[in-house]
């Protein structure tokens, strides 16, 4: 797959801190489908941090895409290309992927980077 392509079955995230300090970053939002693949209609949201993504191969401060397959979470790094490039999709996580670049950028601005 292009560097610069996430196919359709996956869903981007580019994780950040969780506001309260925690060591967690964002929690990965299940659809309904995805949680009945996951294996439990319950599971609306899985938690994740550094050290969680680090084993699974992904560089926490990059962005990357994931997925539920066989009541799995599957993750693979994606570029900050390909992410803009969802963003600026009509795909689903379009909105998403565009709101997390934007919120990037004033974070940045307000740090003066």
């Amino acid at each position: 797959m292009s560097a610069t392509r996430v196919g359709s079955d996956w869903t981007v995230e580019w994780a950040t801190p969780t506001p309260a300090g925690d060591g967690y970053l964002d929690n990965l939002v299940l659809s309904r489908d995805q949680a009945r693949a996951y294996g439990d209609d319950l599971v609306m949201s899985l938690r994740v941090d550094e050290e969680m993504l680090q084993k699974r191969g992904i560089n926490p401060v990059e962005p990357f895409a994931w997925k539920i397959e066989d009541s799995e979470l599957l993750t693979k790094q994606i570029s900050r290309q390909a992410f803009e490039t969802v963003a600026d999709s009509d795909r689903d996580d379009a909105g998403y992927a565009s709101h997390v670049l934007d919120e990037r950028a004033r974070r940045r601005i307000r740090n003066g980077q």
